[in-house]
């Protein structure tokens, strides 16, 4: 088995401190009445022998898919054989009872797949498992479990391991908050590793399928966040604000996402084809219409500084964008992109309001549900009304001026990105003049906001 190397660790250190990052964007607190908080646990001991039958018989999930990554190096997992055989205390296992009585493993999977392993003469991954690196018995190093005596296979068949059942009958909420707690591992599991265990069915399955979509993977562009299952997590948000509308929207996200897992955790095949057409549609009408921008801030500018993009995922505008365009058609969206882009950029520039629904507190309740209200009326105001088509400027036209002159007409200075600029009516639409290039400058939309209906 290999080890990282240094600057392999810098790297992981680095992502994980971005996901870390990206989980913070929002307050995310729980909301659970008084009388539901309640957490049912068990202690019991059990022997490796009975954790190994356990296993065999499909009542343990010792190596979900999140932790597959997290196997102890050999020499860690070969001490762990050792201070069995010298009566060394091991730490408590924590155990999550599922519905049908099976058990998911929450904390100490290292240490059973170390255990586990040993008695399997091999690791997970194919890997034969000799003893390496033992500093007390070190006359066992390089052997298997069938190289050892009969008494030292007993002794480890027969170890008992102190465990710590989390009880099915717990409250849901509070005991997914519990696993995120108990999870103590070199690498902290962050909620959607935790989910593709707790929840683990069809539905997970399908985020893993869709979590490959090539144009999604474009878009986002932070393969880490594909590794750590950050993007299986982005993608069960949009189904679950879909499914069951922000109106219906009560905080926590967590929570909320949580619920849209237990709720259908089962897809049926019709379900399963639904949600996939409906992610695919959504998503290659985001990537036409904002393309490399997508699910980005713009920051707008001031009289001294002109605005700019941010570099990290706003969870706030992924929600928008994708599940803005559930219940249109592929020809209202085309044939407003230019239109709809613009008034996206338009709340976050210039709507206070709208830039602190996207930036602060973004789980809160009411501000789910403001800022879905402002960016569904403006879809609406772009696709329905076309009076407001009428009095907008293309974005060609913006493009051509952009191109021939990108210089504000009102302050002079140079327009640095075409994001910070508006197109002008000269005479004002309210006082007769039309949306007509002849009719048009080119301006910093702080400038144009100054200017509002004067000549």
């Amino acid at each position: 088995m290999t080890e990282l190397e240094p600057k392999d660790l810098i790297t992981e250190t680095i992502e994980n401190i971005e996901s870390e990052e990206f989980y913070n964007q929002e307050d995310d607190t729980l909301d659970i009445e008084s009388t539901e908080r309640k957490i049912v646990w068990q202690a019991k001991d059990f022997s490796i022998r009975e954790f190994l039958s356990m296993r065999q018989d499909g009542e343990l999930a010792l190596q979900p898919e999140y932790q597959r990554n997290f196997v102890a190096p050999v020499q860690i997992a070969s001490r762990l054989i050792e201070s069995i055989l010298l009566d060394v205390p091991i730490p408590v296992i924590y155990l999550a009872e599922d519905k049908d009585g099976s058990y998911s493993v929450i904390d100490g999977q290292q240490r059973l797949t170390s255990f586990l392993s040993f008695l399997d003469g091999k690791f997970p991954n194919g890997d034969e498992f000799k003893l390496s690196g033992l500093k007390v018995l070190s006359d066992l190093n390089r052997k298997k479990y069938t190289d050892l005596d009969k008494d030292q296979q007993t002794k480890i068949k027969t170890t008992t391991l102190h465990s710590i059942i989390i009880k099915k009958e717990s409250n849901e909420d509070i005991k997914f908050e519990i696993f995120e707690r108990l999870n103590t591992g070199s690498t902290k599991l962050n909620e959607d590793e935790i989910r593709n265990t707790v929840y683990r069915g069809d539905y997970i399955k399908l985020l893993a399928d869709l979590s490959e979509n090539s144009t999604f993977n474009s878009l986002v562009q932070k393969p880490n966040f594909k590794n750590r299952m950050i993007y299986r997590g982005m993608i069960l948000r949009f189904l679950a604000l879909s499914e069951k509308s922000y109106i219906n929207y009560k905080s926590s996200m967590k929570q909320f996402c949580n619920k849209e897992l237990r709720d259908n955790k089962s897809l049926s095949k019709e379900k399963r084809i639904e949600y996939k057409n409906r992610f695919e549609h959504c998503l290659d009408l985001v990537k036409t219409v904002f393309g490399d921008k997508s699910f980005k801030r713009y920051i707008s500018g001031n009289e001294s500084e002109q605005g700019k993009w941010t570099r990290q995922l706003n969870m706030a505008l992924f929600d928008l964008q994708m599940v803005g365009f559930v219940n249109y058609s592929k020809n209202e969206v085309l044939s407003n992109a230019d239109l709809i882009r613009e008034g996206l950029l338009e709340l976050m520039i210039e709507d206070p309001k709208f830039q602190e629904v996207i930036g602060f507190k973004t789980s809160d309740t009411d501000n789910v549900k403001k800022r879905f209200k402002m960016y569904m009326d403006m879809l609406e105001k772009v696709i329905g009304d076309k009076s407001y088509q009428q009095r907008t400027f293309s974005f060609s036209i913006k493009e051509e001026l952009f191109k021939q002159n990108p210089y504000c007409a009102i302050s002079k200075q140079k327009i640095l990105a075409i994001e910070d600029a508006e197109v002008d009516h000269i005479i004002p639409y309210s006082k007769g003049g039309k949306t007509e290039k002849e009719n048009a400058q080119l301006v910093l939309r702080y400038f144009n906001r100054a200017k509002k209906d004067k000549m």
